[in-house]
């Protein structure tokens, strides 16, 4: 090869590798649900993506089932803290308060394009996979 075409190839992946893959990015509303010792559990993510960082909010029925009644508190949204992106993984935690207690949840999972995976560490129960979609 050529110097002007090695240079104008080596300009083109420089280029192309400094753009994100489009999908690659955790911002949006993503709907998941995971099971629980309790039964299914389903929540809403609200995510900023920022590079590396990662803000937003959690946002459940508070003992019960969104959209099927089931009793207690009603639903609860809450910010994220410890939010961090890399690559296609990602991990945050949110901190519940209820009566007079707080335990914190710890997140992290991996993504491609419009879907997610991963575990929910904390509370009740250790370890709980859970799979989400990104709403449109």
């Amino acid at each position: 090869m050529n110097r002007p075409a090695f240079f104008a190839t080596a300009l083109v992946f420089a280029t192309l590798s400094a753009v994100p893959l489009a999908g690659q990015d955790l911002t949006g509303t993503w709907e998941i649900a995971s099971q629980t010792q309790r039964g299914a559990r389903n929540l809403t993510l609200t995510l900023v993506q920022d590079g590396g960082g990662l803000t937003g909010t959690v946002t459940f029925i508070m003992g019960g089932r969104r959209g099927g009644g089931g009793g207690g508190g009603g639903e609860q949204t809450i910010e994220i803290t410890d939010g961090e992106v890399d690559g296609s993984s990602f991990s945050f935690a949110m901190t519940i308060a209820r009566g007079g207690n707080s335990f914190t949840q710890a997140f992290s999972g991996t993504f491609e394009g419009d879907s997610m995976e991963g575990t929910i560490e904390g509370g009740r129960g250790g370890g709980q996979p859970f799979t989400g979609e990104r709403g449109g």
